[in-house]
């Protein structure tokens, strides 16, 4: 038994090294070249050359060595971006719909959100408290939206919006759970 088990092994091994492949893995490692660039006065008359290292990804454009940096940037772009489409579809000031996308963003990162997670957020973009919000969910579940009303007026007092515009960036956000549980705003 042993033996058939021993033979069994070393025909494994050995095939096993017959069929793996040879593969060999470079390391990425960027492409630096030196590089000068004109330096022109105020009034386009040349001063001299400014002379430095650039990384190069595979692609040939240039990458700069601070990736947190480079993250980061781009974030920055898509809350601007996002706060101005926010502010320019529901006419609501910079500062709330800064707010509205600082808080999607914020939101949109968790990658597990438990029910506190949801209710900080909330908190934060509605200004409501969380209880409140589950009160008047409950109450329009059973065709009693006064309630649900009341609270979305507290939250287009911190939105600093209409309650039609609230009503409509609640269903923008909500739209679909609103649905799910019958309730209409």
């Amino acid at each position: 038994m042993k033996t058939a088990l021993t033979k069994l092994l070393a025909a494994l091994f050995l095939i096993g090294s017959f069929a793996s492949c040879n593969v060999t893995v470079q390391p990425y490692e960027p492409y630096w070249h030196y590089n000068c660039y004109p330096v022109y006065d105020y009034w386009g008359y040349y001063m001299y050359d400014d002379c430095y290292y650039e990384y190069y990804n595979q692609n040939g454009e240039v990458i700069g060595k601070d990736i947190v940096s480079d993250v980061a940037d781009k974030e920055a772009v898509l809350l601007e971006r996002l706060t101005s489409d926010y502010a320019e579809k529901y006419s609501l000031s910079n500062d709330a719909a800064e707010k509205i996308a600082k808080n999607l963003t914020d939101f949109s990162v968790l990658s597990t959100r438990s029910a506190e997670d949801i209710a900080d957020f909330s908190e934060k973009l509605y200004g409501v408290n969380p209880s409140e919000i589950i009160s008047a969910v409950g109450e329009a579940q059973v065709g009693n939206n006064t309630e649900l009303e009341s609270v979305i007026e507290k939250a287009s007092s911190t939105l600093g919006a209409s309650t039609e515009t609230t009503k409509a960036i609640i269903k923008e956000l909500h739209g679909k759970a609103l649905e799910e549980n019958g309730i209409e705003l």
